[in-house]
């Protein structure tokens, strides 16, 4: 739909005096001197109109929102020369000087005004109120691409109730509460209560089945519990929030991604209801159990089952002691009784009863007080303008969280060895809100990354399959993590450098591209340094070292992926195999990297889910290593990046006109 509606013409017989360019969005065709050329005015007060060619002028007219105001016969007009001859002597007479000149009159009517059918009366009433706005909004909206200041969200249910005076200001029920990340920080308020009625209103249903819950009369608060629905809308509810001055000055503002509370609180009024059709539940099964069981010689049991349940005297439940779901009324002492069977109570006595506890698996496990560092998403564009940022990746005291590890390090449970490192499963809990979903939430599933070496028997070859795994002390373990959280920090620069390349050709291209943009990311992940507070020989607890050192990465619950090698710039799959699409678009993801970055650094060696990726490496050409053999770890091999114009093939995703990318094909061996 076109921003603008066609209110008034008044040049229908104007010519373009130069060549110009028709400014309707869709046409854009260039409008010859002396073409005919048509101003058509908004109904925006105060805002420019635009001129468009004669093809567009019939396009308005035909609009079904337009009409032609119906203009009566008009007669020729009359001159009259004497009446104006008249006019000029008057104001120019000495007598009448200080006296206005009288006007000119016109004899005809005015030119025709197109203005659109659905005014009742003329002029604007209150529904043109938000109009300017509105439409400013759906126009950015049109070729928008997916929000990049987002913020995660907490919603539980509660009903009403509590202790006031302990700050307690709802009660949760059913443990009903899910989280929501991604979503756009402007969102506003109606936006949340429809988001969050969405989410949780389902599970309200599924908690008690059969009960007709009024979703209307439900109300969403936040966490300093503000009514939602007396926020006007079309207003970002949390984004200012999100943002913070930078250290540049107060001017100057960043955002920061935060996660909120939501609460869907159920009124008074309709919980109560909800527990007086849970307590006829409850005596409609009693009542049920009992005719079953024992029905009398007068009535048949079809009728004992059909009859209606008396209802018993309603107690409210006392608000300082909170119960999910209200406490269950005593069974009926009729209900039938029976005793277990000897020989299985025999068989899990026997083996319930035994302490033959592996005592060696739980010391596998390890508990640890750690401070936790997140690694942040920065764009490329931002790191390029600070020159603070022009820098590896370093733990910040101001970003971190306190928290503890739970690792699980026996080699049984190990997720996974890589060339470097191996992965186990564990828990995080941190005790402060983090920016990011990692942590947000307490004993949240993580996978824990630690480097490793490879120890040979003495005397045997280095063998490839046996060894043992060797731990590094931490003077060379904590190096070692820094150097992958600093890849894994580049890499999603990179890779967020290579989607801004990639929204900006799809906005600015008159074609659509005949493929699905596959939409992926680095895991969140972050430093964990388990810092030791008793230090020989000080006895200040104030001086922490850290005793030891993980990688912490969100957890990839699909199935492990390799992609791309870090010694190839080709897919690793075939096209029959999963994930090759992927694989493809990520071969292209290394093109625009390699081509915007003049041939500086890509990622290569992605691998992952399918939707998350883990472990990448930055590739660097030489000219950036100098010599150098620490630049972005053991991983970054030169040669790749030399040899990209003559080893990578150019698939789909490369090749479509939009991207403007170079094409290059592969050179095949010869024999």
């Amino acid at each position: 739909m076109a921003s603008y509606e066609l209110a008034s013409q008044f040049t229908e017989d104007a010519f373009a005096k130069e060549d110009l360019i028709c400014e309707r969005s869709a046409c854009a065709a260039k409008i010859l001197k002396g073409d005919p050329c048509f101003y058509i005015a908004t109904i925006v007060i105060g805002q420019r109109g635009r001129f468009v060619c004669a093809a567009c002028h019939r396009h308005y007219k035909g609009k079904a929102a337009t009409s032609m105001r119906p203009t009566a016969q008009r007669p020729n007009p009359q001159v009259n020369a004497q009446l104006i001859r008249q006019n000029i002597n008057a104001a120019w007479r000495p007598a009448v000087a200080q006296q206005p000149p009288p006007r000119v009159v016109a004899t005809s009517a005015g030119p025709d005004i197109a203005v659109p059918s659905s005014w009742a009366q003329p002029g604007y009433s209150v529904n043109h109120a938000q109009y300017g706005a509105e439409r400013e909004r759906w126009a950015k909206q049109a070729y928008a691409v997916p929000p990049a200041e987002t913020i995660s969200l907490e919603i539980t249910a509660v009903r009403e109730g509590g202790n006031r005076r302990k700050g307690a200001r709802g009660i949760p029920f059913g443990n009903i509460c899910e989280g929501r990340k991604d979503i756009d920080a402007r969102i506003d308020a109606p936006g949340l209560i429809a988001l969050s009625l969405d989410t949780i209103f389902p599970k309200i249903q599924a908690f008690a089945t059969g009960f007709p819950w009024r979703q209307d009369q439900f109300v969403i608060r936040d966490g300093g519990w503000v009514d939602l629905s007396t926020h006007p809308p079309r207003q970002p509810y949390f984004y200012s929030q999100c943002t913070q001055a930078t250290r540049k000055g107060l001017r100057a503002m960043t955002f920061k991604s935060k996660q909120f509370l939501l609460y869907v609180v159920v009124p008074t009024a309709q919980w109560e209801d909800y527990e007086t059709w849970l307590e006829k539940a409850e005596e409609v099964d009693s009542s049920t159990i009992s005719s079953v069981e024992a029905p009398s010689e007068e009535e048949p049991p079809e009728e004992a089952l059909s009859k209606a349940p008396v209802k018993r005297p309603f107690h409210r439940e006392i608000a300082s002691v909170p119960s999910s779901p209200p406490l269950k009324r005593v069974a009926s002492a009729n209900v039938g009784f029976r005793s277990p069977d000897r020989e299985q109570l025999r068989e899990v006595l026997q083996s319930g009863g035994t302490t033959d506890i592996d005592v060696r698996q739980m010391l596998t496990v390890q508990h640890e007080n750690i401070e936790f560092f997140p690694i942040p998403t920065r764009p490329l564009s931002v790191i390029l303008e600070d020159p603070k940022l022009h820098a590896a990746f370093h733990t910040d005291t101001e970003l971190s969280h306190s928290g503890r590890l739970t690792v699980q390090t026996s080699t049984d449970d190990m997720l996974g060895v890589g060339g470097f490192k191996t992965a186990h499963p564990g828990f995080l809990t941190l005790l402060s809100a983090p920016e990011t979903p990692l942590g947000s939430r307490p004993r949240q599933k993580v996978a824990i990354k630690r480097p490793f070496y490879k120890k040979y028997p003495p005397g045997s070859s280095t063998n490839p399959i046996n060894f043992s795994i060797g731990r590094y002390t931490i003077g060379d373990k904590l190096p070692k993590l820094f150097r992958e959280a600093n890849v894994l920090y580049w890499a999603r620069s990179l890779l967020t450098f290579a989607y801004e390349y990639i929204d900006h050709c799809v906005a600015n291209s008159s074609d659509t591209p005949p493929f699905d943009i596959p939409r992926l990311r680095f895991v969140e992940a972050g430093l964990a340094l388990s810092l030791d507070h008793t230090q020989p020989g000080h006895k200040s607890k104030s001086l922490t070292m850290p005793r030891a050192g993980y990688l912490v990465e969100e957890l990839i619950t699909d199935d492990f992926i390799k992609y791309i090698h870090n010694m190839d710039c080709n897919p690793m799959l075939d096209p029959y195999e999963v994930g090759y699409e992927i694989a493809e678009f990520l071969a292209c993801t290394q093109h625009i990297q390699f081509a915007k970055t003049g041939g500086l650094a890509f990622i290569s060696d992605y691998q992952g889910g399918l939707e998350i990726l883990s472990d990448p490496q930055v590739l660097t050409h030489p000219l950036v290593n100098k010599g150098k053999d620490d630049i972005f770890g053991d991983g970054n091999i030169e040669r790749a990046v030399s040899t990209f114009e003559k080893e990578h093939k150019c698939n789909k995703f490369c090749k479509w006109s939009g991207f403007k990318l170079k094409i290059y094909e592969a050179e095949t061996e010869t024999d």
